[in-house]
């Protein structure tokens, strides 16, 4: 991510800085810290594979922040506070560098899962909830089509000025 805003900078120059930084962090480490974000995404199903496409998706989600991306963006952030408080040694060996940076990325990466878990919940919650109205519609229209077209109105009517308002 730094290194993208500075690409103009050599590439033994910021190797030596990156060094300076954080010191050497090993290949797996790396890949552990950046196994975080697929490791989430493959056990929590994304909005759309929770929620079919069916008509119009609810006003909220239509302006909700795009969480995913987010994550990647909060996981990274964490995996940089890591490597800063993580350097390797004379010996080899992972060495802490710095306790609280260390502490602070775990506390980061707890809060991102339980993020996506309470995304998850969200999610799923607003299917079922729609799923349910939605069977009570259906099933108002097959008694009284005229009661189900009243009910819709009014509904459409109660959605557009929360929409006015921001809701």
């Amino acid at each position: 991510m730094a290194r993208e805003q500075f690409s103009d900078v050599p590439h033994a120059t910021w190797a030596r800085w990156r060094q300076a930084a954080i010191g050497n962090i090993s290949e797996t480490e790396a890949e552990a810290v950046a196994g975080l974000v697929p490791e989430v995404r493959a056990n929590i199903p994304s909005l759309q594979e929770l929620a079919p496409a069916v008509g119009e998706p609810v006003p909220a989600t239509k302006r909700a922040l795009n969480f995913w991306k987010m994550l990647d963006e909060l996981e990274q952030d964490a995996k940089l506070m890591r490597e800063f408080a993580l350097g390797k040694g004379v010996d080899g060996e992972i060495k802490l560098r710095v306790p609280p940076a260390l502490r602070d990325a775990h506390r980061m990466r707890c809060d991102l899962i339980r993020l996506a878990l309470q995304q998850a919940e969200v999610a799923w919650s607003t299917e079922r909830a729609a799923q349910f109205y939605q069977s009570i519609i259906d099933e108002i229209g097959a008694e009284s089509p005229e009661c189900q077209k009243r009910i819709m109105a009014r509904l459409h009517n109660v959605q557009s000025e929360a929409a006015a308002r921001g809701f």
